[in-house]
């Protein structure tokens, strides 16, 4: 499926969130491997800057959680970031050899597997993020999304042949609405208990795709899905498939 169509209206697209991340450490080499494996056509993963700019897999603006270690990704170079373990903190302890991946090498596993890759900046300049993926030829083969709206805008002012996706949570106001028409993304990620009917017949209206994060429970994914959104983010990309029959 092409990254400009993504999310079709004809179905509900499974979005693999930080890879299969129920069942491999997220934001993994593991976990993208998974993901492409049961067959999700779009593969999502995270991306913060280290302080040399280098554009790598990770989700937290701490290394705590995943790593046990003080600091962050961005206080430290890539020599200091890629030896760092990522996935013994996962159960079942059969991760512990993970470490952290480049945003090129996460690309191009997923264009190996035929999975779109969405690409979800959390930190990091426009430029390094387009010259990462003009670098690969990979202009209309992969989303660019983030809750940072003038990023995505600055990007597009970049390089207007990739694909966006404007990120957000909690109340879609009039304010939120008026940005989102002006910057024109390819589709909108809403946090999905902050979702409405109403927020969903604004985006269908205005011509805007919608998938909805992160969603792990099949009655809601399939209640959404009758109701019209494009795409479903879950952490559990195989259940997803078989309850919305996506192919």
């Amino acid at each position: 499926m092409a990254a400009t169509n993504v999310v079709a209206n004809e179905e509900v697209t499974v979005i693999a969130h930080r890879g299969a991340s129920a069942d491999a450490p997220e934001n993994t080499r593991a976990s993208i491997a998974e993901a492409v494996r049961v067959g999700a056509p779009v593969i999502e993963f995270d991306v913060r800057a280290t302080a040399d700019g280098t554009l790598v897999l990770f989700h937290d603006d701490n290394l705590e959680r995943i790593t046990g270690r003080k600091g962050s990704v961005e206080t430290n170079d890539w020599k200091v970031i890629r030896e760092l373990d990522v996935g013994s903190w996962f159960d079942g302890g059969e991760f512990d050899e993970e470490k952290p991946m480049l945003l090129a090498d996460a690309i191009k596993l997923c264009l190996k597997g035929d999975s779109t890759p969405l690409i979800e900046h959390k930190t990091g300049e426009a430029a390094n993020y387009v010259k990462a993926i003009q670098d690969l030829n990979a202009g209309e083969k992969v989303i660019l999304q983030s809750f940072n709206w003038d990023f995505l805008a600055e990007v597009q002012s970049l390089d207007s042949s990739i694909p966006l996706g404007a990120l957000g949570s909690k109340e879609l106001d009039a304010s939120r609405k008026t940005k989102i028409s002006k910057l024109k993304p390819d589709w909108v990620g809403w946090k999905f208990s902050d979702f409405r009917d109403a927020d969903l017949k604004w985006a269908k209206s205005r011509g805007f795709e919608v998938a909805l994060w992160t969603v792990n429970d099949a009655k809601i994914a399939s209640s959404w899905a009758e109701k019209g959104v494009s795409g479903i983010i879950t952490d559990k990309p195989a259940q997803m498939l078989q309850v919305l029959g996506d192919d």
